[in-house]
């Protein structure tokens, strides 16, 4: 059916291009709070947060890790006595490449490996490139790790009471902190594993930019500079979503991306936007080799297009018009029966915001497509310290006012 359907859309596509064409308002200018400002340079770090609970909890490294790339070196095993990442127990959520199973490699934000155990403490074997940032949930408690580069092993927990846990890694940081590697867990002497709970049936894939990767949403203020610490990609209205709708998610975001041009390109048009990005199993590879078969959502929400046109020189409003569409039919081959979402806000102003709900319009109209839906998205964001983070993203509570005009939305759709 998937084929059927994107070569009826292929077919009609130069017909919704004229057809559109006349729906377009000419570009304005608007200023860019989606795109970052500058980049923090990368460095290694071994800071933690203690979390608030009965039990002792820390995350640090434990040894010097190696300088080896984990991209260009085959992972090295676990230590005799720990559990290896391939361990039928562990559960990963989120993008990974399993090649080499002693290693699998992710990038993208919001990737999750979760396990069960028996025990008094819990370590991790992680190999990464950079220094990425995970929240690490223990039974309800949730600290923070920071990794530094090489193979390191982190204690994640330890003085835990006796009797089953469990644990999970959320990995805060978005594509540009490398491609780490999961090697395993550690535990006590003599313990194993256990099975965890079901996954959730309920999936969402969201697509986006730094708004949905979570780019300085933990900041104290609009004014504040983007650091690794500040982002974090479980505090986005895509993580809230789908908590609320107890879903399972992907995210496919990387901050400054756009559907035809990039946050400040030279050019009107860029050649690395999502359209290029969305078929990759990492976001640091250029290789579209994701296969969509192995997990399909109910729903899709494609949270793009301020960063076309936040700086000048704007693409041409055709040109976004035929990208956005692109998108869609992308989206929509790989998930024939998906119901997608494209959102607009809250601070997509413009040309941007007109053209995503003209081509849902014709979507539904020309194609016969009713499951595109465009969600509206109200700015109400305060110009306080309320809503923003770092470079005037929005904080947690920023984010959440995005969730509570989506999740509405999908509900009534998805009769959840």
């Amino acid at each position: 059916m998937g084929n059927v359907v994107y070569n009826r859309y292929k077919a009609a596509g130069h017909f919704i291009l004229l057809l559109l064409l006349a729906l377009l308002a000419a570009c304005g200018e608007s200023s860019d709070p989606l795109s970052p400002s500058g980049r923090a340079t990368i460095q290694a770090s071994a800071a933690t947060e203690q979390a608030e609970s009965p039990t002792t909890t820390a995350v640090s490294p434990d040894v010097e890790g190696s300088q080896e790339n984990p991209a260009q070196q085959p992972a090295q095993p676990v230590p005799p006595g720990a559990i290896p990442a391939g361990d039928p127990h562990i559960r990963y959520t989120g993008r990974f490449d399993f090649n080499d199973p002693r290693g699998p490699r992710y990038d993208w934000p919001a990737v999750m490996i979760e396990a069960a155990f028996e025990g008094t403490s819990i370590a991790a074997f992680i190999d990464d490139e950079g220094g990425n940032s995970y929240d690490v949930n223990i039974d309800g408690q949730t600290s923070v790790l920071h990794t530094v580069p090489g193979q390191t092993r982190y204690v994640l927990a330890e003085g835990l009471r006796g009797g089953e846990h469990n644990v999970r890694l959320v990995k805060r940081t978005e594509t540009f902190y490398g491609t780490p590697q999961f090697l395993g867990f550690e535990l006590d002497a003599n313990r194993e594993l256990l099975s965890l709970p079901h996954a959730p049936e309920r999936r969402i894939e969201f697509i986006g930019d730094s708004i949905t990767a979570g780019y300085g949403v933990e900041g104290t203020s609009p004014t504040c500079i983007f650091s690794k610490e500040t982002e974090n990609a479980a505090r986005t209205y895509a993580a809230q979503t789908a908590g609320y709708f107890d879903a399972d998610y992907h995210v496919i975001a990387v901050s400054g991306l756009g559907v035809v041009r990039n946050y400040n390109s030279e050019g009107a048009m860029s050649a690395g936007t999502m359209l290029s990005y969305y078929g990759r199993t990492l976001a640091n590879e250029t290789e579209e080799n994701w296969n969509f078969a192995e997990w399909q959502p109910d729903a899709v929400v494609i949270n793009l297009g301020t960063n076309d046109f936040s700086t000048t020189p704007h693409p041409a409003g055709e040109v976004f018009l035929q990208g956005y569409t692109n998108l869609i039919f992308k989206v929509r081959e790989r998930y024939p029966e998906t119901h997608i979402f494209t959102i607009a806000g809250p601070i997509m102003v413009g040309p941007a915001e007109d053209t995503i709900r003209s081509v849902v319009a014709q979507m539904n109209e020309v194609l016969g497509d009713e499951r595109v839906y465009y969600v509206p998205i109200e700015n109400t964001l305060e110009l306080t310290d309320v809503d923003y983070g770092c470079d005037w993203h929005p904080n947690e509570h920023g984010q959440a006012k995005i969730a509570e005009q989506l999740i509405p939305a999908m509900s009534v759709v998805l009769g959840w």
